[in-house]
């Protein structure tokens, strides 16, 4: 006797091909071959047999041990396979920008070594103006000591040289005026002398 089934999806099992007959046994016409991972609705179950329609709403019988509530392997592979296609499309996306990500990487690896030596010159020239700077302030110290010593030194010879030229102008005019003196007074004497001469030869 047939037991009423409550209508469920449910798949042909992991098989090539199954029989649809129209009735639940062996000695029934076969009406369809039915492929593994076909979608079909339970309508009654009868010993060992399976009532079932199709899309088509095709009804026959069908052994029960080949139908099954879960996705058949087959089934489940071309679900993968589905999915699987996407998800190459992407790994092959993410593993062209992992390798751009890397070549990235290794040029801003060869940047920041770069930048490092850079700043490591630049540390030590810095390191060298300083040093150099340090001797410069130290020569312009010097410089302008020095600049101001000659100064003194030379305004001291100024005076020094102005002092003997008055002392040289004031000999001279010593001696000149002393010359002079003994010049006018020579002039005076021999004068005297010539009148003295001169007056016996007027008596």
């Amino acid at each position: 006797m047939a037991a009423p089934s409550h209508a469920e999806t449910r798949y042909i099992g992991d098989l090539m091909e199954i029989t649809l007959r129209t009735g639940p046994g062996l000695n029934y016409r076969i009406v369809k071959m039915l492929k593994s991972g076909r979608t079909v609705e339970t309508l009654e179950t009868e010993d060992n047999w399976t009532r079932i329609r199709l899309s088509d709403d095709t009804t026959g019988w069908v052994f029960s041990r080949y139908i099954t509530s879960s996705k058949p392997k087959s089934l489940v592979a071309d679900s993968l396979q589905e999915e699987i296609g996407p998800l190459r499309t992407k790994v092959k996306s993410l593993t062209e920008e992992n390798q751009r990500l890397i070549k990235r990487n290794q040029e801003l690896a060869d940047e920041l070594k770069s930048t490092r030596e850079e700043l490591k010159s630049l540390e030590n020239q810095y390191a060298t103006l300083q040093e150099e700077s340090g001797d410069y302030l130290k020569l312009k110290d010097e410089h302008a000591s020095l600049t101001k010593t000659l100064e003194e030194k030379d305004q001291r010879i100024q005076t020094l040289e102005k002092q003997v030229s008055d002392a040289f102008f004031s000999a001279g005019l010593k001696w000149f005026l002393a010359g002079a003196g003994v010049l006018l007074l020579g002039m005076i004497i021999g004068n005297r002398i010539a009148s003295r001469k001169k007056r016996p030869g007027l008596r």
